[in-house]
């Protein structure tokens, strides 16, 4: 007879399997797509890298361009957040350049080795260029709705949707593969302050057309 619990246990130890079989996936692939480029790599082998089946990946993901693009739901609803929780006073620039310094600060490894990984995973892939492109759309839109229900105005309306675009410009000049190029040709001492410096003037820039944005 089985002793109360133990249901609770093995479903519990079953979605432990799952995650380490999930993050396992994850870390095979990245690591072989900065490596040598997401259109260099096929699902068999990264499936013959964690010793399961092609068929099994699609199981925890169901489009290969979702092996880079894990957690794009999360950073989009912590841009939501920060903006929509930011303190009084305190402008949408002023939340978004907050949270990016955040990012920049967390990161292990450093962001000038995940952006250099970015780099190298993406390469001239069509396909992760196009993905990248929609989930900077996705984020605009989400940051439009938070910006257009402060001012009461409809979320495609001018006013809202530019300064989500702007806002999330500067989230995506930080990820791009200019920022990596021009980073990555300083010394490796002065990275580092050549990522924070390129964030300062992208807000210093930005902030002339949308620092002044508040509820009418």
């Amino acid at each position: 007879m089985m002793a109360e619990g133990d249901g609770g246990a093995r479903l519990g130890l079953r979605e432990r399997k799952k995650l380490m079989t999930r993050g396992a996936i994850l870390d095979a692939a990245q690591s072989m797509f900065a490596e040598r480029g997401f259109d260099h790599v096929t699902v068999a082998e990264i499936a013959d890298a964690v010793n399961i089946s092609p068929k099994t990946v699609f199981v925890y993901f169901s489009a290969k361009e979702d092996l880079v693009f894990d957690g794009e739901a999360e950073m989009r609803d912590r841009i939501v957040a920060r903006i929509r929780g930011r303190a009084p006073g305190e402008t949408p620039l002023d939340a978004m350049g907050g949270l990016l310094r955040e990012l920049l600060a967390s990161y292990d490894p450093p962001a000038v080795t995940g952006l250099d990984r970015l780099r190298r995973t993406v390469g001239d892939s069509a396909v992760l260029k196009a993905r990248m492109r929609l989930m900077w759309e996705h984020f605009e839109e989400a940051v439009a709705a938070v910006l257009a229900e402060e001012v009461g105005e409809d979320p495609h309306a001018p006013r809202p949707r530019v300064a989500a675009a702007q806002l999330v410009l500067v989230f995506r000049l930080m990820a791009s593969e200019a920022v990596a190029e021009y980073v990555l040709a300083q010394p490796g001492p002065e990275q580092a302050a050549a990522l924070e410096n390129w964030l300062d003037v992208t807000l210093r820039q930005v902030a002339g057309g949308i620092d002044d944005f508040t509820p009418c």
